[in-house]
């Protein structure tokens, strides 16, 4: 049976450290935010984390392959829409009906397939999935296919904020310079709120474990052991490195292959916010820490 190493949370909150540093587990696999692939790799725009256009990259475009031959139905436009509406806030709660349903019977099997794939063409049995999408973790533990753990990793919400308002570049674009969308107050705020929430169904019902980045940033050794209990894996904490990766999507393209990864503890400047803005968004993360838990 496969493993999936799933991180869920919001984006801007550390995934791309953590996803780096699963990545040293042995005969485990980095795919990124792989629920995007029904999107990056038929408009053809983007690179792999292995640095070919992702419709040259020998796992993508063998899954595309495979997927089209073991599925006569499949539709590429179909499948596009059906992980879109998966994302709906709305049907959340809705999944577990949902992908038992024969309007979703296909769709949930493609999903399945679809993994086992990445598993067999790379030879690697632990799959680090880093899509963050708390419905999409819902739909794989639901699925029941793999030995699924879940790291829900939260940074602090003003840091999150402070990090939505930076002009950042996406990198995956080979073709054209596109901007990562910026976020107004409310919907960050909405956003991080429902993660926060959502995050109460895997904790109840899956192999969940909550990460703080700051705190993983402050004790590094303390957090990455609790990890490796709590997903049932080793690796070597005092020698991490950037490795070899398949990754959709991100900050993954920045990163220099080998370069051993160093984890450090700065301190935010949060100069993208304004003094009430940095108010507003310190009172809300008090308010959650005391009343979502």
């Amino acid at each position: 049976m496969i493993k999936i190493i799933y991180i869920a949370g919001d984006g801007r909150s550390g995934s791309t450290l953590l996803d780096a540093i699963l990545s040293n587990i042995k005969d485990s696999i980095s795919v990124g935010e792989c629920h995007r692939f029904w999107v990056r790799f038929y408009e053809k725009e983007t690179l792999c984390g292995c640095r070919k256009k992702i419709e040259d990259c020998e796992l993508w475009s063998q899954i595309d392959t495979q997927l089209k031959i073991k599925f006569s139905e499949y539709n590429q436009d179909v499948f596009k829409q059906q992980v879109k509406e998966i994302q709906y806030y709305k049907n959340f709660k809705r999944i577990p009906k949902l992908i038992k349903s024969k309007k979703w019977q296909l769709f949930s099997e493609v999903v399945k397939t679809f993994y086992g794939l990445i598993a067999s063409i790379t030879g690697k049995d632990i799959i680090i999935d880093s899509s963050k999408s708390m419905s999409w973790a819902y739909l794989l533990y639901h699925l029941d296919f793999c030995d699924f753990r879940v790291i829900h990793l939260e940074r602090n919400l003003v840091a999150v904020a402070n990090s939505w308002k930076k002009d950042v570049i996406l990198p995956e674009y080979h073709s054209k310079r596109v901007m990562m969308p910026k976020k107004t107050n409310i919907l960050i705020l909405k956003s991080w709120f429902k993660i926060k929430i959502l995050a109460r169904f895997l904790r109840k019902s899956s192999n969940y474990l909550y990460v703080s980045y700051e705190k993983l940033c402050e004790n590094p050794k303390r957090c990455l052991l609790t990890i490796q209990t709590s997903i049932e894996e080793s690796f070597e904490i005092s020698s991490l490195n950037y490795n070899c990766n398949h990754a959709i999507g991100g900050n993954p393209m920045r990163i220099k292959i080998r370069n051993e990864i160093v984890i450090t503890r700065k301190k935010e400047k949060l100069v993208q916010l304004n003094r009430i803005e940095k108010l507003f968004f310190i009172i809300s993360n008090w308010f959650a820490k005391v009343f979502i838990r």
